[in-house]
């Protein structure tokens, strides 16, 4: 990255003056080591290269957590569990080569001055990395906005069977339509009311966009440990339109639970007693329900019992339409 924004190759590179805690000077130093002698190695060889006094730990920091340095290919943790010891490294180099530099004035140009010498390795920096949730979170804390991934982009799927739109079609909906949608919480304002009650604004933001949801008194209060920055909630709630703007009056918030998705689907059938054309019936409903999970059969033939396994382009989407059909085709006890 550059000092500012920049498009290269049709694609955005994030400026590293946006970057919280880090500043233009540090930016600049940050930018001239690199352009002197190529990319970063390690946050060692770039407390090295870049004057710890210039880029200090503030930056340093920042620039690790929202993932500036992974091009060094250590982890964000580790990084941040070595920053103290890579910036005293950083300062003795620094502090060595300016001794280096008065040795020069001192030798009246008599002999070539040596330069000091470089560790043949630096520290080992543990390859521990956070959970994503918590990389997404430090990213957010940086940039203001997650970069490398959404924190819904994993539990898309999930959270849309959930819901009954996507938030950016909430605007279509008629004024006074009740509605369930979900999304993450952007932003928090709570207030009170001039009767004294308290009441609450929230950005909720999935994927599609985002929208106000107003909670007053009574929903505020049976939501008011859930309604907090980077939660993922279901509110249930009435479209507003009003003064051109149109918002969500909540009547009802919950905390969405993402649950693990299956990774394969098997099933069981008796070849013997099922009449035949089944398999290509099962293929027919796997078809209804394309996803990303494999699906295996275990079957029970007179030869003995055979596996098969259906190519890729049958993959499925094994949510509880999907078995339900299975069920109904197979028998209750289709479903390993």
């Amino acid at each position: 990255s550059a000092l500012d924004f920049a498009v290269v190759d049709g694609k955005i590179r994030f400026g590293l003056n946006a970057v919280k805690k880090v500043g233009e000077s540090a930016v600049r130093a940050v930018i001239a080591a690199r352009e002197e002698a190529g990319p970063f190695a390690s946050v060692f060889d770039f407390c090295e290269r870049v004057d710890p006094q210039v880029a200090n730990k503030r930056a340093l920091e920042s620039l690790v957590k929202c993932g500036a340095l992974d091009s060094t290919g250590s982890s964000r943790k580790g990084m941040l569990e070595m920053l103290e010891q890579a910036l005293s490294w950083g300062g003795r180099s620094h502090a060595d080569r300016l001794a280096g530099q008065g040795s020069i004035f001192d030798l009246g140009g008599e002999d070539e001055p040596q330069a000091p010498t470089r560790p043949a390795r630096y520290p080992p920096i543990s390859a521990d990395e956070y959970e994503k949730q918590e990389l997404l979170a430090l990213e957010k804390e940086t940039l203001g906005l997650y970069v490398s991934e959404h924190p819904l982009q994993a539990i898309r799927d999930q959270l849309r069977r959930k819901v009954d739109l996507p938030l950016t079609d909430v605007s279509a909906r008629r004024d006074g339509d009740v509605v369930t949608v979900g999304g993450i919480v952007g932003a928090i304002r709570q207030l009170t009311t001039r009767k004294g009650d308290p009441m609450a604004f929230v950005r909720l933001d999935d994927l599609s966009g985002s929208v106000e949801v107003i909670a007053f008194n009574s929903a505020f209060a049976a939501a008011r440990d859930l309604l907090e920055a980077d939660r993922v909630l279901l509110v249930k709630g009435r479209v507003d339109h009003k003064d051109g703007e149109v918002k969500l009056v909540a009547l009802e918030v919950t905390a969405f639970e993402a649950v693990p998705e299956r990774r394969e689907v098997r099933l069981r059938v008796d070849a013997r007693r099922t009449r035949a054309g089944v398999i290509r019936d099962l293929a027919d409903v796997v078809r209804g329900f394309p996803g990303e999970s494999p699906v295996i059969v275990a079957l029970d033939t007179s030869l003995g019992p055979r596996m098969l396994q259906f190519g890729p382009e049958f993959r499925v989407r094994p949510e509880p339409d999907f078995f339900a059909e299975v069920k109904a085709l197979l028998g209750e006890a289709a479903v390993a």
